[in-house]
């Protein structure tokens, strides 16, 4: 037997890809991103920790006459408590409107250990019914009796009518400011009746149809045909729809006959 040969051929080797370019600039900026993450994570954990940057100082600011300084830091103190960054702000504010004459108040956080609270007090424009005050938003409070300003006119009105009722005592004072009028104290009742009480202690009834046309009409009278008799006057009632009627001081009346 002939053996075989064995054939001998070229054998093709696989081509070689060339190796790609590592971006090591894009890796190291993974890096530092991944590094910088896992530090404000740590530093966020840290931070949150109850004993890490306790707040030791409440400092107080404000124009305040009718509050206690000393008293609004008692006040808060239970709601200082924890970290610097997880007092529970919602909280104190809560707890300080709790006091009568505070209205508003603004929490500061002040590195690294202080509290910095911006107090306003109400601005009271008036009183409210038999124990309370209204401030310029015609918003209702409640303080101790013995801190109401003087000389402030009273509101006698039903629940919830304290705003609008602040904003007629504000126009219906201008109007009346032509006859040297001072209100002392308006009243609106459960039927939105008007009626009002002079510093001078005249009164005026209204009504509750058209108060705004009678006290115009009421301006136009007293300051015109009844103003030779007002300091005589005890009361002017205007509920009528063409007319009025006078009820004179107790041994004033004068000797008037007429219409006005």
């Amino acid at each position: 037997m002939r053996a075989e040969r064995r054939k001998v051929g070229a054998t093709r080797k696989a081509p070689q890809k060339p190796r790609e370019a590592v971006d090591w600039a894009q890796r190291v900026r993974v890096i530092v991103t991944m590094l910088t993450l896992l530090v404000i994570v740590g530093s966020g954990f840290y931070l949150h920790q109850d004993d890490t940057l306790p707040v030791l100082h409440v400092t107080v600011e404000g124009e305040l006459q009718h509050t206690d300084r000393q008293y609004l830091q008692q006040v808060v103190k239970p709601y200082v408590t924890g970290s610097f960054i997880d007092v529970d702000v919602a909280g104190l504010r809560t707890a300080a409107k709790e006091i009568p004459w505070v209205d508003q108040i603004q929490v500061r956080r002040v590195w690294p250990d202080t509290l910095h609270l911006i107090v306003t007090e109400h601005q009271a424009v008036a009183r409210w019914n038999q124990d309370g005050l209204v401030n310029n938003r015609g918003q209702v409070f409640y303080p101790a009796a013995e801190t109401f300003p003087d000389g402030l006119v009273t509101l006698f009105g039903p629940e919830g009518s304290s705003e609008m009722m602040a904003r007629r005592l504000v126009d219906m004072q201008q109007e009346l400011n032509a006859l040297e009028l001072r209100i002392l104290s308006l009243r609106m009742d459960e039927r939105r009746s008007w009626g009002m009480t002079f510093t001078n202690e005249l009164e005026l009834e209204l009504g509750r149809a058209d108060s705004n046309a009678r006290l115009q009409r009421f301006i136009r009278v007293l300051g015109n045909q009844l103003a030779v008799y007002r300091e005589q006057i005890a009361m002017v009632d205007m509920r009528y729809t063409n007319g009025l009627a006078v009820q004179w001081k107790d041994g004033q009346k004068p000797d008037f006959n007429g219409t006005v």
